[in-house]
């Protein structure tokens, strides 16, 4: 017994033990969590929504990288329901939050609000310069004109429009290609193209059916920076 004794009292002292696989999967299994928890963080942010284009009752939507067309009324399935829309602003709301947007402009997670509204213009036929607006709520179409100090239209173009230039406006006269004709100054409001909105604009209403096209003068182009490059003329307003 005495030897037996001295045999177990010899033996090595054990060791800790090492660890076992459960041991070794903690770290993957805090991996994992911080894993799903990062993938679900996603779908709580508010979704990423861009203007791709507007018309009246109507737009197209950007959510979330993925295209919506959606009426007035209607919600896309990431719960953004449009509100209103026009030519140049959409109204949606976001997490019972309301935003508006112009053209290109974009709300949602990690947006950074810009600190200009831009709209851009190709280079067109003849090298004019052609740009959908509105006019007191009405989409009209402008040719972009430097050299004309208003905006200008014809009195047909004021009628369709509801324009009261006789009323509401001071008689004159302009020189056209055909003559001396009689026009009338007026200022309108909210006369808008793209994000880019004026109010106050003095315009040349011009007795018949000259200019054929809406000329989007200085009186206009004067509250925004052009720049053009390479065919594409931008015009910058400040927030």
């Amino acid at each position: 017994m005495a030897d037996k004794h001295r045999e177990d009292s010899s033996s090595p002292a054990p060791t800790a033990p090492r660890p076992g696989p459960a041991a070794k999967a903690q770290p993957a299994v805090v991996f994992v969590a911080l894993l799903a928890l990062a993938l679900m963080s996603p779908s709580q942010a508010a979704p990423s929504v861009e203007a791709r284009g507007l018309m009246r009752d109507m737009a197209v939507l950007i959510i979330n990288g993925r295209q919506r067309v959606l009426r007035v009324g209607e919600s896309a399935q990431e719960g953004v329901e449009l509100l209103a829309s026009d030519p140049a602003r959409a109204r949606v709301l976001i997490d019972g939050v309301e935003y508006e947007l112009g053209l290109s402009e974009r709300v949602g997670a990690n947006f950074v609000a810009p600190t200009q509204r831009q709209v851009r213009i190709n280079r067109g036929a003849q090298g004019h310069f052609r740009v959908a607006g509105v006019i007191l709520g009405q989409s009209v179409s402008f040719m972009v004109d430097t050299g004309a100090t208003v905006l200008a239209m014809s009195s047909e173009q004021a009628d369709r429009l509801g324009i009261d230039y006789r009323t509401d406006g001071t008689a004159t006269q302009v020189i056209t290609a055909s003559g001396p004709a009689a026009s009338y100054y007026v200022n309108l409001d909210a006369v808008q193209v793209g994000g880019i909105s004026v109010d106050g604009v003095q315009t040349a209403v011009v007795e018949g059916a000259y200019p054929t096209e809406i000329l989007l003068g200085m009186s206009f182009l004067r509250h925004v920076q052009m720049a053009e490059n390479a065919g594409v003329l931008t015009l910058s307003q400040e927030f």
